[in-house]
């Protein structure tokens, strides 16, 4: 069972390369496939280089971070269609008119279409009266906005007419000033 083709690896090698790609670290990666008790640490990163160096390795390290990156761009979709069913939700959406009562009142939990559902952070029950708290659109803007770089800092230009300016940006320090 250790033995391999050309294409596959090692049960080993594959531990390795799966190790690898969760730590990002080879030697630690080595330590977790190999038996490296008797090993120095140069030792260890030495054969961890080598099994990366190998093509059926490299190959298969790649295939996983491919892997990897395909999984966290359908979890970020999730995440962002979740940010959206929060910033888009209304209000119009908990409520239906009760023609018995001649009021509008709040929409039971399994009534509520699943983008309302979505935003809806807690449920409170009582006396068979649904409340319901929703999460801030506003903090799910800013999330979405991080996520996508709309916030990232805008470039500055400062020209001083040919005479050099000396610009400072000081955040949250009561340092002392320079003499």
């Amino acid at each position: 069972m250790g033995k391999k083709s050309k294409t596959q690896l090692t049960m080993k090698q594959e531990k390795f390369c799966q190790e690898y790609v969760n730590t990002g670290f080879a030697s630690a990666a080595y330590r977790l496939a190999y038996s490296t008790e008797n090993m120095k640490p140069e030792s260890i990163w030495c054969e961890a280089c080598k099994l990366l160096a190998s093509p059926n390795v490299s190959q298969r390290v790649e295939q996983l971070k491919r892997e990897n990156a395909e999984r966290a761009a359908v979890d970020r979709a999730r995440v962002e269609s979740v940010l959206m069913s929060i910033v888009d939700s209304d209000i119009a959406d908990f409520f239906k008119y009760d023609e018995k009562k001649g009021k509008f009142v709040m929409k039971g939990i399994h009534e509520l279409p699943k983008h309302a559902r979505l935003a809806v952070k807690k449920i409170k029950t009582k006396h068979g009266e649904s409340e319901y708290e929703l999460n801030g659109k506003v903090d799910a803007a800013r999330l979405l906005a991080s996520m996508n770089g709309w916030e990232r800092p805008k470039e500055v230009k400062l020209s001083g007419g040919g005479v050099p300016v000396r610009s400072e940006i000081r955040i949250g320090f009561d340092d002392e000033e320079d003499e």
